[in-house]
């Protein structure tokens, strides 16, 4: 049974430490996230500005390439973000799907002593109202 503690207690952990990453990850999408929001939002204001004035419409097509370009590499990023979450979210059902299995062979297990218990218990209390019985009705 000590076995089964231990390995539940590993499981345990690991199964922290996965879900610890996939926290990680899904706080780096979110930042890759609001990085493309920012970006898309400065780009609305520099169309804006650049549509009401002629001479600064002219450098615009510079600074948009450069934005497009900023913009595919966020979103490839969240792409690999998102692929690695797919992955860990995996990992993590497998490891609770482990724990489980252990805590469950655990629980069984300790269903058999609490059994096993009971039953010695219970055999005692039948020796002794036989002892009583045997007692009660041979002095007679």
């Amino acid at each position: 049974m000590k076995g089964l503690e231990n390995l539940i207690r590993v499981r345990k952990w690991k199964l922290d430490e996965k879900r610890r990453e996939l926290a990680d990850f899904e706080a780096l999408r979110l930042g890759f996230v609001k990085q493309l929001r920012a970006l898309e939002d400065q780009n609305r204001r520099e169309q804006e500005i650049s549509a009401g004035d002629p001479e600064v419409g002219f450098s615009y097509a510079g600074y948009a390439a450069a934005v497009k370009e900023q913009s595919n590499n966020i979103r490839a990023s969240i792409a690999e973000v998102d692929a690695k979450m797919a992955e860990l979210t995996e990992e993590v059902a497998e490891c609770y799907q482990e724990l489980k299995k252990y805590q469950v062979a655990l629980d069984a297990h300790k269903a058999r002593e609490r059994y096993e218990q009971k039953r010695v218990e219970q055999m005692s209390l039948d020796e002794i109202a036989l002892e009583l019985h045997r007692r009660k009705h041979g002095s007679r």
